[in-house]
């Protein structure tokens, strides 16, 4: 693997594969959701569809024609933290799809009939969003634990959406949409010389452009509290999650051992309690998510109404057994050989690895190393993840409820509190 960084900060990844015949690449900026204000919440997705509707060499229908004549596996999405263009093809295609890429990166036109026609798209997005119990709660956990910029909704809400500019959109970009906040990346059948090639031939633009430092986000306070959004849906769907480590933590890994202990996969405590000996859940299962500057560990179910009250209690079991007996050696030596397993695996698949690739130098402007971090999987202890257990679900956790009416909040049955009945 190599790594090119210019003067003005813009990177350029390359993992070089010549077993297989595909190439697959992307563009990643370091902006998202938590980069936004409330007036401007949701321009970041807004831009993400946006690239895709036309340059001033390209319409929005040439672009899509061209990848698809080119058998090329294409698209975008945007997070929190950072915003992704990528297309994968296979390596005769290559400066053909990477050509695309960079236009519609770097010369969208933002024309007024493709920006109305696309709010249009991205409301009806919104509406879909709300159809689900499982997304309503992810936004309404976030929305609960965090006040700040990570509490805002990733699309954003209608009346934004309904009147953003070509004016807001090129303010944004050039605030955000900086060559110290981009890195490209290559994985696959092609040179680092090739690949750098391509870059400074279609994204000279952004290789000659001046420094210019990219904005920091600060940290924010976890809130203890609980959110809920009441819908007829069949299913509901709970959280609690703690607040946990950054992406740049050394212990990520441990932590994501304890994920694998607690509720990654169908052998975790809580798949084994909630669904296999007790019935109560088709789904239920933890995960972390690591931030720049926050970071947070849920468990979440998905659950008919009538089930909540035990479901929440099960959770509380489960947590409250790890706190007390502590995690086995047995556990932690599968835990760490699912990691070291879904590590190399991702390794074997050129997407997920590009997309490692780009997320450790965005985030935390590290090189993604896959045996440096089997080295850190394999030095886990049973002890290491007791401690960070204690550390992490020992602190009074954010709750979010997304379905029917439930008889009782599930902060007050997760805390044994006296229950208010609805």
């Amino acid at each position: 693997m190599t790594v090119k960084k210019y003067n003005n900060g813009f990177t350029v990844i390359v993992d070089t594969n010549n077993t297989i015949r595909s190439v697959t690449a992307g563009i990643m900026v370091g902006t998202g959701s938590s980069f936004e204000t409330p007036t401007d919440n949701g321009i970041s997705h807004f831009i993400e569809h946006m690239q895709f509707k036309g340059t001033n060499t390209r319409t929005s229908a040439q672009i899509v024609g061209a990848f698809d004549r080119a058998g090329a596996a294409y698209n975008a999405f945007t997070g929190k933290e950072y915003t992704c263009f990528y297309f994968k093809s296979i390596d005769e295609k290559v400066e053909h799809c990477f050509d695309l890429l960079s236009d519609l990166f770097l010369h969208a036109e933002y024309a007024e009939d493709e920006l109305d026609r696309e709010r249009k798209v991205i409301i009806e997005e919104i509406n879909m969003s709300k159809d689900e119990p499982d997304g309503v709660c992810y936004d309404v956990l976030y929305k609960t634990a965090f006040s700040g910029s990570l509490g805002m909704e990733i699309l954003g809400p209608k009346s934004n959406v309904e009147r953003f500019t070509k004016k807001d959109i090129l303010a944004y970009k050039a605030e955000n949409y900086l060559p110290s906040n981009t890195v490209v990346a290559f994985v696959g059948n092609i040179t680092e010389a090739d690949a750098v090639a391509l870059v400074e031939k279609y994204m000279r633009d952004l290789v000659n452009a001046p420094y210019k430092a990219p904005r920091i986000l600060q940290p924010q306070k976890f809130n203890a509290a609980y959110g809920e959004y009441i819908h007829d849906y069949e299913q509901s769907e709970i959280s609690v999650a703690f607040p946990a480590l950054t992406f740049a933590d050394e212990r990520s890994s441990t932590l994501s051992a304890l994920d694998c202990i607690l509720g990654s996969g169908m052998s975790s405590r809580l798949f084994q309690r909630l669904r296999e000996k007790m019935g109560l859940v088709y789904s239920v299962y933890s995960a972390p998510w690591f931030g720049r500057t926050n970071g947070m560990f849920a468990v979440n179910a998905n659950v008919n109404v009538v089930n909540v009250e035990k479901s929440v209690s099960a959770i509380k079991a489960e947590i409250d057994s790890i706190l007390k007996n502590g995690v086995t050696e047995e556990e932690t030596e599968k835990a760490k050989m699912q990691l070291k397993v879904t590590s190399l695996f991702s390794k074997e698949t050129p997407m997920n690895y590009m997309l490692a690739l780009l997320r450790w130098r965005v985030m935390a402007n590290l090189q993604y190393d896959i045996d440096e971090l089997i080295a850190r999987i394999e030095s886990i202890t049973s002890k290491d993840i007791n401690a960070l257990a204690h550390e992490v679900l020992s602190g009074q956790p954010a709750f979010a409820y997304a379905g029917k009416a439930p008889a009782c909040r599930i902060d007050e049955v997760y805390n044994n509190s006296e229950l208010t009945k609805r």
